[in-house]
């Protein structure tokens, strides 16, 4: 008898990295600053996860966030 494996297939959907502020930049094409006023000003939308001070976004947050228009 065999044990069963843990991992018996991979995950379905590939696993993305959390954006950073800096990544928010360089894909909105602006600087730090400018996302982190955009941030205090409630233009962008809540980070999903916070690592002590530092937000970090999932990439799908992102992308329905620039779908609809930037529109918190």
């Amino acid at each position: 008898m065999s044990k069963p494996s843990i991992i018996s297939e991979p995950p379905s959907a590939p696993v993305e990295p959390l954006l950073s502020i800096d990544d928010l930049g360089r894909l909105l094409n602006c600087g730090r600053r400018t996302i982190e006023r955009m941030l205090s000003a409630g233009k962008l939308p809540k980070p999903d996860l916070r690592i002590g001070r530092m937000p970090r976004w999932q990439p799908t947050t992102i992308r329905h966030w620039i779908a609809s228009g930037g529109i918190k």
